[in-house]
């Protein structure tokens, strides 16, 4: 059977983690869990078919300590998805620079909210600049992840239907 992946709510519907999705079944079956968005995809037993969640909650309060990721120069790459800031184009990790949107020299700093991917003749060119001063623009407005748990996920294999459960995800 094809691998099927969960993503696991707590009980106010908060990201906490991708799990496989028969787990996620157990959890629904034993009533630890609800199942809220479903695959069509079925288990069949000798007396019964279950449907496969693809998003489940969490009946009980649990305390979970949720992080966000380090503004680290692969977690920026991640999160620009290997795409240029300014340019749009996608590169490898190893083509790609962490630019700072407002250069250290000029006051600016680490955060997730001043750092992006650029490619090497973006960065070369903006130079010690805003975008702004160096006439470039940003496709897009960097933000911070609010939580880590999707960093062990490709994102292409992000189910959709989970994006309305994602806060901070692009």
């Amino acid at each position: 059977m094809e691998s099927f992946k969960t993503l696991k709510l707590d009980s106010s519907f908060r990201p906490v983690e991708v799990i496989d999705a028969v787990e996620a079944l157990i959890l629904c079956i034993v009533g630890k869990a609800l199942a809220v968005e479903e695959y069509a995809e079925e288990i069949r037993t000798v007396t019964k078919n279950f449907t496969l969640p693809s998003v489940i909650a969490l009946k009980r309060v649990v305390k979970f300590r949720f992080t966000t990721m380090a503004p680290a120069r692969d977690n920026v790459f991640w999160r620009d998805n290997n795409q240029c800031q300014y340019c749009c184009n996608v590169f490898p990790k190893e083509e790609l620079t962490l630019d700072h949107i407002v250069p250290r020299s000029k006051g600016g700093d680490n955060s997730w909210l001043n750092l992006v991917a650029a490619c090497k003749k973006c960065n070369q060119k903006k130079g010690n600049c805003t975008p702004e001063q160096a006439n470039m623009i940003l496709i897009r407005k960097p933000y911070r992840p609010k939580t880590n748990i999707l960093r062990a996920v490709n994102k292409n294999e992000i189910n959709p239907i989970w994006k309305e459960y994602l806060w901070g995800m692009s």
